[in-house]
């Protein structure tokens, strides 16, 4: 790994991964963001299949239908990730070549990508190969597996700038307490507990969980989205898939909200004069309207547009608006650390 380092180091690999980094206006927070979306395609559609293969989630889809349906956004979703990851790696080939947190990622990428090409071409070579009486162990090992590698590469991509809080913990810290007054957010970013989470590795932590649920809302919500927009699933009515994938969002963003309020407090007076942060929480309002609009106006006479096709435009623009503003959300959450 060294010596690859030393190799990308000078060459014009870096020169012109340096250029986009430094050059292109806003380019490090939008990559990332791009990064992190394609995360959340991942995620999305892996975590589905093992799911749907453990019996835990969308019971009523068809495993090879949905099989031959996540695959593309899959596998497109893995070439975005290494052309938008390529960039920071061969900009600073030293930090993340000799950062052994890195290497563990790449090692456990490996074993992942493997199960899910054989989990994918068992299935296209025959319907319903997972579903069989003698391969169905198999499979749900590979789908606990996939969980199992996808939630340890995430650990792994948010821990690499943590390298330092991995070779010295510190999990408790004797807190600060001023008695000064302070405004009301320097005040609760003062706290004892704001101290500690900000001072120890229960920041890095709790970010990881963050950046995993958010990423799971999205890849969740996705699905939906995109039935709504007619581009995935017409085969199933609205309210089935719904049913089974809304409640998997609700829960990803109940532990995103509960992980971002513990980081907020850390640096509450910054966050709230920070433009980014507050995009963040104007396009989560936004995210919240759309989709009680839907539930309260459109829901409740779904079943007329159900199985429709094409698609009503009603429900595209709610689909596409979204996804649009998830997709928001993502990248002002990667900007917020990008404005000092």
């Amino acid at each position: 790994m060294e010596a690859l380092a030393q190799a990308i180091s000078g060459s014009l690999f870096q020169e012109g991964a340096l250029w986009a980094l430094r050059t292109i206006p806003g380019f490090p927070p939008i990559i990332q963001a791009i990064h992190i979306i394609g995360i959340a395609v991942i995620m999305g559609t892996a975590f589905l299949l093992s799911l749907r293969l453990l019996n835990l989630a969308a019971p009523a889809q068809n495993l090879n239908e949905l099989s031959q349906r996540c695959a593309p956004w899959f596998w497109a979703a893995i070439a975005s990730n290494i052309v938008s990851g390529a960039f920071f790696v061969l900009g600073r080939p030293n930090r993340y070549f000799n950062n052994p947190i890195f290497t563990t990622k790449m090692a456990l990428l490996i074993p992942l990508l493997i199960l899910l090409f054989y989990f994918f071409t068992k299935q296209k070579k025959q319907e319903n190969y997972w579903e069989q009486a003698n391969t169905k162990w198999q499979g749900k090992t590979i789908a606990v597996a996939v969980i199992l590698l996808i939630l340890a590469i995430c650990t792994c991509g948010r821990w690499i700038a943590y390298l330092e809080h991995f070779r010295y913990p510190m999990w408790t810290l004797e807190p600060y307490i001023d008695d000064t007054q302070y405004p009301f957010w320097l005040t609760v970013q003062n706290w004892p507990i704001s101290q500690i989470i900000g001072a120890t590795n229960w920041f890095p932590t709790l970010e990881t969980i963050h950046v995993i649920a958010a990423t799971l809302v999205l890849g969740s919500i996705l699905w939906v989205d995109l039935r709504l927009m007619g581009f995935a699933a017409t085969h199933y009515p609205i309210t089935t898939l719904s049913k089974e994938l809304v409640p998997w969002t609700w829960g990803a963003f109940i532990i995103a909200t509960i992980t971002g309020v513990g980081m907020f407090i850390t640096r509450a007076d910054g966050h709230v004069q920070n433009p980014a942060f507050l995009w963040k929480l104007a396009l989560l309002a936004l995210a919240g309207i759309n989709m009680a609009y839907f539930h309260r106006k459109v829901y409740p006479k779904i079943r007329q547009w159900d199985v429709a096709l094409p698609t009503p435009t009603q429900l595209k623009t709610i689909g596409a608006t979204s996804l649009f503003l998830w997709c928001g959300v993502m990248l002002a959450g990667r900007w917020v650390g990008h404005i000092v």
